[in-house]
């Protein structure tokens, strides 16, 4: 205690020093008062008793912050240029010599001013009053944009650093300390610092809105391209297409850089691609560069435009040259892979199956694309009649490589191939696996969707399901036309950020008070609208797969039905032979019995000439007539109705295998994915 009093009556001693000196008081010594504890009112009082005019540069700032010197004495001191800097009075001049000896009644009489010049005077006083005034306005304007500078900076720096919370409450201390309206460089300034406190801090979604009203406010502003090249940055992110972002198209970016205007024409072709607003985009496209690294892409979208034109001889000009700039600059590779895609099927519609084989094979087995690319070149052998090369992709889509692809028509494709080339076995158990796999998959996708009311619930029920949650009773193999959907993709990753930032910003509530609450207001009203259009999505999917399942489910019951007439026509194929047998066994032993009985050989020719039954003689047949002792003459009769002549006993011997197993075991089967063949052999007859 007796500590606590000798400090306070020291600062108090301080106080009436500096109070008392003839000197101004300095900033050293309001540092000091400052960290003695004084209170910010005698600090004030000390400054107004000396009237001293402190003009502060941003380092003196940011100086007496750091001592911890109050803000409002710091506003005090800046305020000071205007309060003091021109009470002084001049001193009247002194117009007598020192030889000047004379009296009062010896100066001669001042004549009288003129109206005009009394006027002149005053308004020469006037003039220089506002050329005073003037001169503190601008003063005090000057030290108003080095205060504004030094906060922004110190913001700036604590945003750089990742201290968002710390940045974000900086900047809105500053706009509400200064009393700064959003029509203010102050409040532009600071929402910048905010956008970048925020990304800095991967809080996308929230920086976004603040990114766009930055850009939005034109390209003559100090922070309009950093803004809008971290606002493209996000939208690879998040999902952010706001319709005012066509606004951009008001601007002229002319004065930038070749490098930013290609970035900026290419965003505002992609917006426009993404609306659907074809012609648009594709005036955007065409102006950006071929040195640009999004000249590739926006190749690509320019080819897939033409192709929803129908324009196929373009759009295949469109995605060569795609590749072509894609390999020349080593961008991203992926940009080339969708190309090899686009013109695999432009060559698919046009019947040219092998030239979209070449091209599905160009797709990388490391690809993204890999699976679609090796499904639809499936098809095309499919469709070509190449049975042993379709049989043995289709083998190979049954791998682990494509265990989480749904593709629920290939048992009906071998099915079939295999009923085309009349290995109907091998049809029946290709029914027998799709009815075992995919049409099982039908109830359980019909109650689930049955079970959901609203679009937001598909989202939840399936986020729930992608976690394991059984409950639902859906299927796993549902789940992958689902997840291996774009949109879906897109949407799921935006609400899954949107989630974490209500989790960060929640936690920071009370530091952030009402900025906190207008941005979680935002981001569950934005969260919303995303569960309900990803909802939708779902549906929409999961309809499409349903629709599918019933249309092969009619697919499979046509096969059913040729497979069953191919067994109605074998059971009548096998009651003619049995009939048959049974005549040429009467036939057969006919002819025995009339040559144990003695009957002439010409008779029992005769007899032969006049029954068909001797034409459907086989080889083995005669052979048993000989055996039996049957004169030579009548066999040979009998063979001369047939045709058929004495061969060698023996089996037929079949070489080689029906098909070939090819086990996948380990990686190494896995560089052959595009060598598999099938070797069943055809058993229709000819």
């Amino acid at each position: 205690m007796t500590k606590r009093i000798a400090l306070i009556g020291l600062a108090v001693l301080c106080l009436n020093l500096f109070a008392g000196t003839a000197s101004a008081i300095t900033k050293e010594e309001i540092i000091t008062l400052a960290q003695l504890g004084i209170a910010t009112d005698e600090i004030i009082k000390a400054i107004e008793k000396d009237r001293t005019i402190f003009k502060l540069e941003i380092n003196n700032i940011l100086e007496l912050k750091n001592a911890g010197v109050p803000e409002e004495v710091i506003r005090f001191m800046l305020s000071t240029p205007q309060r003091y800097g021109s009470t002084s009075t001049p001193e009247p001049a002194d117009t007598t010599t020192p030889d000047d000896t004379t009296t009062p009644d010896d100066t001669a009489a001042v004549p009288e001013k003129t109206p005009e010049e009394i006027k002149a005077e005053a308004e020469r006083a006037r003039l220089e009053a506002q050329r005073l005034k003037d001169e503190q306005d601008n003063a005090a304007k000057a030290q108003q944009q080095v205060y504004a500078q030094g906060q922004l900076k110190v913001g700036m720096d604590l945003a750089k650093l990742g201290s968002y919370v710390e940045a974000v409450s900086h900047f809105q201390a500053f706009i509400k300390q200064g009393s700064y309206g959003p029509d203010s460089d102050e409040y532009y300034n600071a929402t910048y610092g905010m956008a970048l406190a925020l990304a800095q801090a991967s809080l996308y979604r929230s920086a976004a809105d603040l990114l766009l009203e930055i850009v939005l406010q034109g390209p003559e502003k100090p922070f309009f391209q950093p803004a809008f090249e971290q606002l493209r940055s996000m939208r690879k992110t998040i999902e952010f297409s706001p319709p005012n972002l066509e606004q951009l198209t008001h601007f002229f970016v002319g004065n930038f850089s070749k490098g930013f205007q290609n970035s900026y024409n290419y965003f505002l072709g992609e917006f426009f691609y993404e609306g659907a607003n074809y012609s648009l985009a594709l005036k955007y496209f065409e102006q950006v560069s071929e040195s640009s690294a999004d000249y590739p892409k926006s190749l690509y979208l320019r080819g897939l435009i033409q192709v929803a034109n129908q324009m196929y001889k373009s759009a295949v000009q469109s995605f060569q040259q795609s590749i072509l700039a894609q390999e020349d600059q080593e961008s991203d590779v992926r940009v080339a892979h969708l190309a090899y895609m686009a013109l695999a099927r432009i060559a698919y519609e046009t019947g040219d199956y092998d030239a979209s084989i070449y091209y599905y094979r160009r797709v990388p087995k490391g690809s993204l694309q890999v699976p679609t690319a090796f499904y639809e070149s499936g098809w095309c052998f499919f469709v070509k009649g190449d049975y042993s090369r379709a049989l043995g992709t289709f083998h190979a889509l049954h791998s682990p490589f494509f265990e989480h692809y749904f593709l629920p028509e290939l048992w009906i494709l071998e099915a079939t191939i295999y009923l085309n080339m009349c290995r109907y076995e091998l049809a029946k158990d290709s029914i027998q696996m799709f009815r075992n796999t995919i049409s099982v998959l039908g109830v359980p996708l019909r109650q689930f969707m049955q079970s959901m009311r609203t679009p937001a619930e598909y989202y939840m029920a399936m986020v729930k399901v992608m976690q394991g949650d059984t409950s639902y009773n859906l299927p796993k193999r549902l789940i992958y036309p689902v997840l291996g959907n774009v949109e879906f993709y897109a949407l799921y990753r935006t609400i899954t950020q949107i989630e974490r930032e209500q989790s960060e910003l929640q936690a920071h509530r009370a530091e952030l008070g009402d900025f906190a609450e207008t941005k979680l207001a935002m981001l569950e009203s934005d969260k919303v609208a995303r569960m309900n259009e990803i909802g939708i999505k779902i549906q929409q999917i999961l309809r499409t797969v349903e629709a599918s399942l019933k249309e092969y489910e009619v697919k499979v019951t046509e096969i059913e039905l040729d497979l069953n007439q191919v067994e109605m026509e074998k059971i009548e194929t096998q009651t003619r032979l049995l009939m048959m047998k049974e005549q040429i066994d009467r036939a057969k032993g006919a002819v025995i019995a009339m040559t144990k009985r003695g009957v002439e050989p010409a008779k029992i020719k005769e007899r032969i000439q006049a029954n068909d039954t001797f034409r459907q003689f086989k080889a083995e047949h005669i052979l048993e007539l000989r055996q039996a002792g049957v004169a030579e003459d009548v066999v040979r009769a009998i063979e001369s109705l047939t045709g058929t002549a004495d061969v060698a006993g023996g089996n037929i011997a079949i070489v080689g295998s029906d098909k070939l197993e090819w086990p996948f075991e380990g990686d190494y089967w896995s560089d052959e994915l595009w060598g598999y063949r099938a070797f069943v052999k055809e058993e229709c007859l000819k």
